[in-house]
């Protein structure tokens, strides 16, 4: 498969999915829930697989281990970009700063 052709057959498929979940009847949600979640789960489960965090605690896909040579002390500056884009889609975080106030 082309890489073209892989990448919009993956958004087409996402995009269906959330056609049917925005403006679709009960009956039809359900239907999609029942067989597309599933498998959506599996996806970002095989996508955060590559991102598990190595004995110190980095992500191995993320880091920047080529550079451990020179640093090696180094701490990670930040986190998977996978893990934090889960998260933050799991749980509707932004990226807005939270204050105390607010």
């Amino acid at each position: 498969m082309f890489l073209r052709e892989l990448y919009e057959s993956v958004r087409q498929r996402l995009d269906a999915v959330a056609r049917v979940v925005s403006a679709g009847d009960d009956r039809a949600v359900t239907a999609v829930a029942r067989s597309e979640v599933p498998h959506l789960i599996d996806a970002v489960r095989t996508l955060m697989a590559g991102h598990e965090p190595n004995e110190i605690g980095e992500c191995p896909a993320c880091s920047r281990t080529l550079r451990r040579w020179t640093k090696p002390w180094r701490r990670p500056t930040s986190p998977c970009t996978v893990y934090l884009a889960a998260r933050r889609a799991l749980f509707d975080e932004t990226d807005e700063p939270r204050h105390a106030l607010h």
